[in-house]
């Protein structure tokens, strides 16, 4: 069985955190920002070559970074976008470079070897966008496949963990990590969406806990918002939200100095950062935007 929801059939409606949602980029997270510069920064982008990972290569190219590094499975998407990008970049001033490595986020030994190849060209990779994911055909749990169910936690846990554990080894005091994350671990029932709600609540307790366990770093899971994406069409999800967002929210995490008093928790895309902002002590105070137990 599939399912089709609505954005307020998903929980849409309860996650107001701010008065103000966006659903497009916006000048407080406009890449052209030169706050937002991302100037002799190197940056890492898993699943690179389409969707979400090939719009946040695009915005960081127009911040100006050093370096993009894409992985992904398939070299011919990959080397479409890093095509796309030198195309780009050639009507700007930037000095971008780019590089790809075909890798299987759950084949550590690809991941290792795409890692080992960005530090031999750049010499440091400073943000880590962790954007590789896999859907299953989210039935029911009496009705689900069970190789397909596991795969989601295959790639969506064990592979993302693989990613962060290359990144680890090579990271720095100030360096960046981003969870492409979903709403789908927090968000109420979904018929059909345990397994991918399941894995995804997973890897963001882990972040939570490499935030805590590498304090030095800055470290964010997100929900990047209702973009058309493959993933999302076989989701039956309506797109909602423009790509642009999620890919100049990455550029703001990783430029802000004030999304340093954000590390550690999990942001929805949506929510105006300059209204996020004017939360920040009682976010603090109170401990929100982790993943928990209600009501304890």
């Amino acid at each position: 069985n599939t399912y089709l929801y609505t954005p307020a059939a998903m929980g849409y409606h309860t996650v107001n955190f701010v008065p103000t949602l966006r659903h497009t980029t916006y000048p407080a997270i406009d890449e052209t920002n030169p706050e937002l510069s991302a100037d002799g920064k190197v940056v890492f982008i898993t699943g690179g070559g389409s969707g979400i990972g090939r719009q946040i290569a695009k915005s960081f190219l127009t911040a100006g970074a050093k370096g993009i590094f894409l992985a992904g499975r398939t070299e011919s998407t990959l080397q479409e976008t890093v095509s796309e990008l030198k195309s780009l970049s050639g009507s700007t001033d930037n000095k971008t470079t780019f590089h790809y490595a075909t890798a299987d986020v759950t084949d550590a030994d690809t991941v290792e070897a795409a890692f080992k190849q960005a530090t031999e060209v750049f010499g440091h990779v400073d943000i880590l966008i962790q954007n590789s994911g896999y859907l299953d055909d989210h039935r029911s749990v009496s009705d689900s496949d069970l190789d397909d169910y596991w795969k989601t936690f295959e790639v969506n846990v064990k592979g993302g963990l693989i990613v962060v554990k290359e990144f680890l080894k090579q990271s720095r005091a100030g360096d960046t990590i981003i969870n492409i994350s979903s709403g789908a671990g927090h968000l109420p029932y979904l018929p059909g969406y345990s397994a991918y709600s399941g894995s995804k609540l997973a890897f963001a307790k882990i972040m939570e806990y490499v935030q805590h366990e590498h304090p030095d770093l800055r470290v964010f899971s997100i929900q990047p918002g209702a973009v058309e994406t493959a993933m999302q069409a076989k989701s039956g999800i309506p797109a909602v939200d423009d790509i642009s967002l999620p890919a100049s929210y990455c550029v703001w995490l990783a430029g802000s100095r004030d999304a340093d008093n954000l590390k550690g928790r999990f942001l929805w895309t949506n929510w105006d950062v300059d209204e996020l902002k004017g939360r920040i002590d009682e976010i603090k105070e109170k401990n929100l935007l982790i993943h928990g137990l209600n009501g304890w």
